[in-house]
């Protein structure tokens, strides 16, 4: 069987994924910090693996895709704190939001809520995508059978 190994993703595979979703830097000024650079994406890898469980994925393609969206997830958090600098103050999830006469209102599902974990990971839509792509492998299916025990 084929393991997962974090070092078969490159940022070059994270561009190619998400060329649609993000803005990288140009080739000629790839440390322009108006883009996405390749620095910042490391740092992202490098926190997806703290969260990554390998041994959850028995094929290594889709572990490949569960870790490029837990990637981007971190990518997003990382650029919303760093748009908010000093001043970042750690938020809960808005579930209600009023601008004038407009009103938008979501639930996120209590058993989301009720983790730290999977709270935070709601607060992005690449967050989401892996937890939908995690959660059939770590949700059991567990049945109940009513019996008793007879000693001899």
């Amino acid at each position: 069987m084929a393991v997962f190994n974090f070092s078969d993703v490159t940022v070059d595979d994270f561009k190619h994924y998400f060329d649609r979703h993000f803005p990288f830097a140009p080739a000629d000024d790839p440390d322009n910090k108006e883009y996405i650079r390749d620095k910042d994406i490391e740092i992202a890898f490098k926190q997806a693996q703290v969260n990554f469980n390998r041994s959850l994925w028995s094929d290594p393609e889709q572990a490949k895709l569960a870790y490029l969206f837990l990637t981007a997830h971190y990518l997003c958090m990382d650029l919303q704190m760093a748009q908010s600098g000093i001043n970042s103050i750690g938020n809960f999830i808005i579930s209600q939001k009023t601008v004038g006469e407009v009103s938008a209102s979501y639930s996120i599902p209590a058993r989301y809520l009720q983790s730290a974990y999977t709270s935070y990971l709601t607060g992005t839509q690449f967050g989401m995508k892996y937890l939908s792509l995690l959660l059939p492998r770590i949700t059991g299916a567990v049945g109940l059978v009513k019996g008793t025990i007879t000693y001899e």
